[in-house]
């Protein structure tokens, strides 16, 4: 019968709070009390409005009401919402593009970083590329749009995060390579020029070089008349509409076209042939570079770790298509000429200097291949140099759910995203101390500004006794650590074996007394322990679960009732089920059948008697029904003498209960009886008959001397 009772509080303010509930007896004395913690929680969560976690350069306007947005360069560009805070704990957060007429252009889920309680969206892709996100719209900052946010807590309640106007840049908008200087032209398809430009067509042949283009861009889509136009080359005339741009350049290398907000972004392909009587421009193939710590390489961008550090540049090899004149190969950056190619030539080595210690910077270093008089080069090449020894990542916490095995981790990496994203977490593991490999790695959940959220699911972990430890290494191979905990993972259940007098107990063997049944169990690597022993069959079909003790040596020994032997050793075996767990819930059973007998058993003839409930006698004066059985010796061999107390019990399945000097014992049941063996220790002779009358059958019994004195 169950009993509740409704209870009903006033308003209360918002809040956590515990519901303690108390049972009273009779007496008003407190027999069971229980608490029920709640959190009330009508508010939804609190912020800061967006923000961008860092100024990206490029003419961005990134405060105030209108933001102007657009690609930048490789590095990430991150919409934030920091300082999130809510009672029942933050769910999610959906930030949207609204267009100017209010329908939804897009919309993101946020990733959130509980560590650092902020929530990011990206703008721009990153991680070298420059793109825009997928959910930010194509505009050339000509709409202006606005994000909205929307904050969830786990109490359902929703918060908006004021509007943030913005318009963004990411596409190049119009422009056309509309012709190309040639000084032979009587005539001019630039308007306001006279002579000297010709159509472009793609394909054609020039007799200069450098060649100029002109490309044709609508004067809203220029630089000088919007911050979100075009910037490239120089002004060489306009009228109402366009300008017209003009960009020398070397046939065969390229130049950037710079779209607003963002470095490059406009298509600067061209496609000319040089005629026989124009020079070619150098070009490079490849180079080598040698650093004293590292030896050669050709990358464009080398990262120095700390083994690397200290160290130097030694010097540089280029290799070039050979042309008929002299080839100058020079340092841009440092201003000097590394080394000359004479003509036919194709490859010439010089110094490069540059001394790098430990810590942490960026450097390009700009390589040119000109002719002598400078008027032809190559395209320049770019070695970026970039070091960290010192910003290391720092593992600030984690966060463990024993229930599910699973963690989160928190990690700070200063000057993430620095050097175009080169400078980020690279990973985080967890290491195991004691065989010194990683177990996992893990999944990274959310990242906000310097602040990385880290998943692990601890139950792909091996079975195994382990050491944990966090390993958080960041991309210039840089780590620090934090121990977590000592951890078993135990998979498997517990082993069962038996013995019988200290011998292994084979399946269908005969015991001699339960006592003598020891049963053991087994775990690698967790704590184990029976949680149940059951005995089945036996003459009576028994189904009993059994008591046990736990003995010195860790092993367990069946406590039982009163059994009756197998008198059939076919039929009357009996089966003990033993079931066992282990400290990690892992459960396993085990059974085994054998023939039961007491030790010292007697088994008597079957007594034949009539269906009457008191005693009958024989003519000789003798009980028609008797136990019977010869001298009872003690361990020791002595003759057991005097009033002995023996425990009978009568079968379950019996067809009536048996009387015994003055004790009526009913199927199922057990009674003490005492019995007299006199000074000299005589037989056992007991008088029995049913203790019902009219009932025909068979009942089976035992008697049993616990001790004999």
């Amino acid at each position: 019968m169950f009993y509740g009772k409704t209870v009903t509080i006033p308003p209360i303010s918002d809040g956590r709070y515990t519901i303690k509930s108390e049972i009273l007896d009779s007496k008003s004395t407190v027999v069971s009390t229980t608490s029920h913690p709640f959190i009330i929680d009508t508010v939804g969560p609190t912020s800061d409005n967006f923000s961008v976690p860092w100024i990206p350069g490029y003419n961005m306007v990134v405060t105030g009401p209108r933001w102007e947005l657009g690609q930048g360069q490789e590095s990430a560009i991150n919409l934030a919402i920091k300082n999130i805070n809510d009672l029942s704990g933050f769910d999610k957060a959906i930030v949207q593009i609204i267009k100017p007429d209010g329908s939804i252009q897009s919309s993101y889920t946020m990733a959130y970083d509980d560590g650092s309680r902020a929530a990011t969206a990206p703008i721009t892709k990153g991680g070298g590329a420059i793109a825009k996100a997928t959910w930010m719209p194509v505009s050339d900052a000509d709409v202006e749009f606005r994000f909205r946010a929307f904050l969830y807590d786990k109490a359902g309640n929703v918060t908006q995060v004021p509007d943030q106007k913005f318009v963004f840049d990411s596409s190049a908008g119009e422009y056309e390579l509309f012709a190309v200087a040639d000084p032979n032209s009587s005539t001019s398809v630039v308007p306001g020029i006279s002579s000297g430009y010709i159509k472009y067509s793609a394909g054609m042949t020039v007799n200069t070089n450098p060649v100029t283009l002109v490309y044709k861009i609508p004067k809203h889509n220029y630089r000088a008349y919007n911050k979100a136009g075009l910037s490239f080359g120089s002004l060489l005339t306009e009228d109402n509409s366009y300008v017209y741009i003009k960009q020398s350049t070397p046939v065969g290398t390229s130049f950037t076209i710079h779209n607003g907000y963002q470095y490059g972004g406009g298509n600067a392909s061209y496609n000319v042939k040089l005629s026989s009587i124009a020079p070619k421009s150098p070009s490079i193939k490849s180079y080598s570079a040698n650093f004293s710590t590292i030896g050669d390489f050709s990358a464009g961008t080398m990262k120095f770790t700390n083994i690397d550090l200290p160290g130097e540049y030694q010097s540089i090899t280029v290799f070039v298509d050979p042309r008929d004149y002299v080839q100058s190969f020079y340092n841009l950056t440092q201003g000097y000429e590394v080394c000359t190619i004479e003509p036919g030539e194709s490859s010439c080595t010089g110094p490069f200097s540059y001394a790098i210690n430990k810590g942490n910077g960026y450097i390009a270093h700009y390589f040119i291949v000109r002719n002598q008089d400078k008027t032809l080069t190559s395209n320049q090449f770019e070695i970026r140099s970039i070091w960290n020894t010192d910003l290391i990542p720092k593992i600030t916490g984690y966060d463990y759910k024993e229930e599910n095995k699973s963690v989160l981790v928190y990690v700070t990496q200063p000057g993430n995203g620095n050097w175009r994203d080169v400078l980020m977490l690279s990973k985080l593991e967890i290491l195991d101390t004691i065989s010194n490999t990683v177990l996992l790695t893990g999944t990274k959940a959310a990242m906000s500004g310097e602040d990385y959220t880290y998943a692990f699911d601890l139950s792909a972990i091996p079975e195994g006794k382990y050491d944990l430890t966090f390993r958080a290494t960041d991309t210039f191979n840089n780590s620090s650590q934090l121990p977590f905990r000592s951890l078993i993972i135990d998979n498997s259940p517990p082993s069962i074996s038996f013995s019988y007098e200290g011998k292994p107990l084979l399946s269908e063997s005969t015991v001699y007394g339960l006592e003598n049944i020891s049963v053991a169990v087994s775990d690698a690597l967790s704590k184990s322990k029976i949680s149940q022993m059951v005995l089945q069959g036996g003459p009576a079909s028994d189904d009993v679960e059994l008591g046990f003790t736990h003995n010195t040596d860790g092993s367990y020994t069946p406590l039982y009732p009163r059994l009756f032997p197998s008198l059939d050793e076919k039929t009357d075996k009996y089966t003990l089920v033993v079931k066992a767990i282990d400290d990690a819930g892992n459960e396993s059973s085990k059974s085994i059948r054998f023939a039961y007998y007491p030790k010292n058993l007697i088994v008597l003839d079957k007594l034949n008697t009539l269906a009457v409930n008191k005693p009958l006698n024989l003519s000789s004066g003798e009980p028609l029904a008797v136990l019977k059985a010869s001298q009872l010796r003690r361990n020791d061999g002595s003759l057991a003498k005097g009033v002995q107390t023996a425990l009978i019990t009568v079968r379950g399945d019996s067809a009536f209960p048996i009387s015994v000097i003055g004790n009526l014992v009913s199927p199922g049941e057990t009674k003490e009886i005492q019995i007299d063996l006199g000074s000299v220790g005589n037989d056992v002779v007991v008088p029995i008959f049913p203790g019902v009358s009219g009932v025909v059958g068979a009942s089976g019994f035992i008697v049993e001397f616990p001790q004999l004195k």
